[in-house]
């Protein structure tokens, strides 16, 4: 697969598609396991490009579950129907930025790619918030019932 070519998911039950656009090729992208409590119960291998695209695209804004913990510096979405964990999501000034569960949305390029391990923990709010604003991918929010957007906290 080439960089720049469309790679399109969804979720378990098919409610919550996503179609990416990376700049580089997806071999080339590092995949990552974060060690959070939520993170490993939902077995995530996430992956972010700052220089590439999502499009999280589902009927309503109801049918993303919306979940925050600990520092609450994001949003978790989830699907509303099969629970699938779709990504993370902050609000960059009015732009969205995500990483997003490969294993969740079953992303072709990423299946049975091995994961690195890291470890946000020590990580403060400020901190947090800069490495998110480096490397996580634009991302926008698509509904289809009266093309609402949604934003978020």
């Amino acid at each position: 697969m080439k960089a720049g070519e469309e790679i399109r998911g969804q979720c378990h039950c098919g409610r919550i598609k996503v179609r990416v656009r990376l700049s580089q090729t997806p071999e080339t992208m590092q995949l990552r396991a974060c060690q959070c409590s939520f993170c490993r119960r939902q077995g995530a291998v996430t992956f972010a490009d700052p220089r590439g695209h999502a499009v999280i695209e589902a009927q309503s804004s109801e049918a993303l579950q919306r979940y925050r913990f600990a520092l609450k510096t994001a949003d978790y979405l989830v699907c509303a129907e099969c629970g699938t964990y779709i990504g993370v999501m902050i609000d960059a000034g009015g732009a969205h930025l995500a990483t997003l569960n490969a294993a969740g949305l079953d992303l072709a390029p990423f299946r049975d790619r091995e994961a690195l391990p890291v470890d946000y923990s020590a990580e403060g709010f400020e901190e947090r918030m800069r490495r998110r604003l480096a490397a996580w991918m634009p991302t926008e929010l698509a509904f289809a019932s009266a093309k609402e957007e949604q934003p978020v906290h």
